[in-house]
């Protein structure tokens, strides 16, 4: 018999009695009319009670379904996604990507949330995965509840180019970087400085990739992205970031390039024809990691142009 469900002497306490905590030993009720009551009333849900905090989270609504099977269709693209990403289509994970992804204007086609984690970015359909099911799918070492698939529009070079000129920015260029971790963080110290565009040469990691998405925090969104080759780049001048034989960083007008080229410490830059960049570092000291030299290059321009 349910708390509130009926006027009845069963289902309703005496003014006086106080609510026991438990169901084995409860004394409230020490009339014998009111022994019949098998368990505490406290215990029992009541139908017109307001639900507890963080119980309505839990709750699924009717678009939503609980996977378990790792054979699920969604699974199995999931799975795909993760191995191979589809043109068109970035795979996020962590509500800080989705995030910006839903600021950034995207759709997403798809989100995937934990069983009993809650997330209320919108999206074309909602499923929940087994925590179990979750865990083995997510590319992190701690999950954090939440997976989407998201449509993105990839630039053309020519709009990436007319984005830098537009801003008055040098384009951020990518020459073999092939660590998505890295491609991540340049895209995320792009955003932040303040570039509006990257371009993105052969031999590059994909900056959509979920790994690089994940480096990024959500901030590739905030970039026009295109995959570029060096035709498509023709006519702009700029700058070679080189680990040495380069002009000094303080003393090269870099902000006013028409672009700026980071390539990786193991190939270089795949053009010898390009003026360069060298960030002085302290004796000893061979080199600077791709994204950590892109941090020094862009929050100079940065302030130079904030000067």
């Amino acid at each position: 018999m349910r708390c509130g469900s009926s006027g009845s002497r069963a289902s309703t306490p005496p003014r006086d009695s106080r609510g026991c905590l438990t169901t084995s030993s409860c004394t409230a009720f020490a009339r014998p009319e009111w022994r019949s009551t098998a368990r505490c009333w406290l215990t029992w849900p009541c139908a017109t009670a307001v639900p507890l905090l963080g119980w309505w989270r839990l709750r699924k609504t009717p678009s939503e379904q609980l996977i378990f099977s790792p054979e699920n269709e969604i699974v199995r693209r999931l799975r795909r996604l993760a191995r191979r990403r589809e043109p068109g289509i970035a795979l996020l994970e962590g509500p800080r990507v989705v995030a910006e992804a839903e600021a950034a204007g995207l759709t997403l086609e798809l989100l995937v949330v934990r069983e009993g984690d809650e997330c209320r970015a919108a999206a074309a359909k909602r499923v929940t995965l087994s925590r179990g099911l979750f865990r083995d799918l997510s590319q992190t070492v701690t999950p954090q509840g939440v997976i989407a698939i998201a449509r993105v529009r990839e630039s053309k070079p020519s709009e990436a180019i007319a984005a830098a000129r537009e801003r008055r920015w040098p384009l951020v260029v990518l020459d073999r970087v092939q660590d998505p971790g890295n491609v991540g963080a340049i895209c995320r110290t792009a955003a932040a400085a303040g570039a509006p565009a990257l371009a993105v040469l052969e031999g590059s990691a994909d900056p959509y990739g979920a790994k690089a998405v994940r480096a990024s925090a959500g901030n590739v969104f905030r970039l026009a992205v295109a995959h570029a080759s060096w035709s498509d780049l023709a006519g702009l001048d700029g700058y070679g970031a080189a680990a040495s034989g380069g002009a000094p960083l303080a003393e090269t007008p870099i902000e006013n390039a028409g672009m700026i080229v980071l390539g990786s410490e193991t190939h270089g830059l795949s053009r010898s024809d390009l003026k360069l960049v060298t960030v002085h570092l302290s004796e000893g000291v061979e080199s600077l990691n791709v994204a950590a030299a892109a941090a020094l290059i862009l929050f100079e321009v940065r302030r130079r142009r904030v000067a």
